[in-house]
């Protein structure tokens, strides 16, 4: 016996129809053919299935059986169609962001939530990476969206601007430097820092620059992210440089003052990265929309 799932569907359509006529309108066939396709099913099964007189049709003892068993499989097929249509959602509304630690604490919390409030289906996975990093997962398909600060190599992917925010330099409440409105970076040499470990961007470049004066940056304690420079700063431990949004954000809440550094290289550009942008699977290229304000 091959019964298929299109002569199920056929069989329960002309028994709810109530005959062959209406089950041929239903399936979307000429009569004659689902007449023939009836026949050729009771062949099959050798039994007749449904009983024809001129008010339509009843079912045989082997109909009913079939008919209940057409149920069972094509209830079980929708419920199939409908988790495989679920899962296909999921799929294409997955996105993968990877994020520098300013960007993914400061920029991208209200964009992101404004995202799936708007499209409930899309799913996102966040993680947070080293900024130099960040370029290098986006380009080699690891992650759909990645945020990060300059200096990125545009060669490697599409650089959309996000914001332009500034370093700002954190001293304990009661530091003399305190009440300054803004200071050079080449003033603060003799002093001890905290600040980032070793192979960011920000502690290469500030290195590099005691170097370019002759001096070598005094690094009392290396930590991994801006927060922690925060909190051990308004503890007296030393001073450190972090992104403004930052030290604004945790001047309410910690005893250190902000002051601004005079610098050209403390202005700083954040940047959302994605691989092609014309490329981007659709909730991806709506996310990226979200972050670049062109919602």
């Amino acid at each position: 016996m091959r019964l298929d799932i299109s002569d199920l569907q056929l069989f329960v359509n002309v028994v709810e129809g109530g005959s062959l006529t209406q089950g041929a309108v239903r399936s979307h066939r000429a009569i004659a053919s689902v007449s023939a396709r009836i026949k050729e099913m009771e062949t099959a099964v050798g039994a007749p299935l449904l009983v024809r007189d001129r008010l339509g049709v009843k079912l045989t003892e082997a109909g009913r059986a079939l008919l209940q068993h057409s149920y069972v499989v094509l209830q079980s097929v929708q419920q199939m169609n409908d988790e495989l249509s679920e899962y296909a959602k999921r799929i294409t509304g997955f996105v993968k962001i990877c994020s520098n630690s300013t960007g993914l604490v400061e920029f991208l919390p209200e964009p992101l939530a404004a995202f799936l409030a708007s499209y409930p289906a899309a799913n996102v996975n966040v993680e947070e990476f080293v900024n130099h990093e960040v370029v290098g997962a986006v380009a080699d398909g690891r992650f759909d969206i990645g945020i990060a600060n300059e200096p990125v190599d545009k060669s490697k992917v599409d650089a959309i601007a996000l914001r332009t925010t500034r370093y700002m330099l954190v001293v304990p409440g009661t530091d003399a430097v305190a009440a300054c409105r803004s200071i050079r970076f080449a003033q603060l040499l003799d002093r001890e820092f905290v600040g980032l470990g070793r192979g960011t961007w920000l502690q290469g470049r500030l290195d590099a620059y005691a170097r370019s004066l002759g001096k070598t940056l005094l690094q009392r304690v290396q930590v991994r992210n801006f927060d922690v420079i925060c909190s051990l700063v308004s503890s007296g431990i030393g001073i450190g440089i972090v992104p403004e949004p930052v030290a604004r954000r945790l001047a309410r809440q910690l005893d250190f003052r902000a002051v601004e550094l005079e610098d050209e290289w403390a202005s700083i550009d954040f940047l959302v990265c994605v691989r092609k942008r014309s490329e981007l699977v659709p909730h991806a290229a709506r996310l990226v929309d979200f972050l670049a304000g062109d919602r």
